[in-house]
């Protein structure tokens, strides 16, 4: 059984990697187990899957800090690799205070590049290097919700492309909110408000929005070229099976 790890940055990134699993990968060969960082220790969370005879499995861990996914996996490569574990990959935002303070409030394509690089060069230091990859969400996962614009639609018809293009003036059909949206997450709110609802990033904040994924999302986060950082995370999780 081929093993893969996955550290994430907080629940959200968890549960959307979660249900991307769930739809890449045949359920009959799929099996995974969902994790938090707590001090040094690991807390199972909800929830688990496994079929009877996996062909693959994944542990989902979630660190709960953007600024320790690559000190996490440097502290645990080893044990990791000695326990059977092929890859290990990490998913962080970009945005954090440090990214803020160096772009002034705006997406820079200089400083993200830094950002990159920098945490490159840490995993090039690693033992198991050959083995890590980090990918980054531009510059929130929220990002990649708001380019999955149906998704909205199937919770509330009034969040349709249509609706929320006249109410806030964004087309969430045409624009890369990866290239738009310097704090995503603050769109996903405004998007909710239009219904009386909170975004506050809570785990039934981030299922309400996972239950209404389909593959097609996924497509359509994509089309013409968009999310560009998703694109590479999804070429990764293909690439292990």
């Amino acid at each position: 059984m081929k093993k893969v790890a996955i550290f994430t940055e907080g629940q959200a990134e968890l549960i959307f990697v979660r249900e991307v699993l769930l739809r890449f990968f045949n359920p009959s060969k799929l099996s995974f187990k969902c994790t938090k960082l707590c001090a040094q220790s690991f807390i199972d969370v909800p929830y688990d899957y496994s079929c009877p005879e996996p062909e693959i499995h994944f542990l989902l861990i979630n660190v709960q800090n953007d600024e320790r996914v690559i000190s996490a996996i440097k502290d645990r490569e080893k044990g990791l690799i000695e326990r059977g574990y092929e890859k290990i990959i990490g998913l962080r935002d970009m945005y954090s205070q440090a990214y803020d303070k160096r772009s002034h409030g705006v997406i820079d394509d200089n400083v993200s590049r830094q950002f990159i690089e920098a945490a490159e060069s840490t995993i090039r230091a690693m033992q198991y290097s050959a083995r890590i990859k980090l990918y980054f969400s531009i510059m929130e996962i929220e990002a990649w919700f708001l380019s999955m614009y149906n998704i909205f639609k199937r919770y509330d018809s009034g969040l349709s492309a249509e609706n929320i293009k006249r109410k806030l003036s964004f087309d969430l059909r045409r624009i890369d909110p990866e290239k738009e949206f310097f704090r995503p997450s603050n769109e996903v709110k405004a998007v909710y408000s239009l219904i009386g609802l909170k975004y506050d990033k809570k785990s039934g904040d981030i299922e309400r929005i996972a239950r209404k994924m389909d593959c097609q999302d996924f497509l359509d986060a994509l089309d013409g070229g968009r999310c560009k950082c998703f694109d590479l995370f999804c070429q990764e999780i293909l690439s292990c099976s």
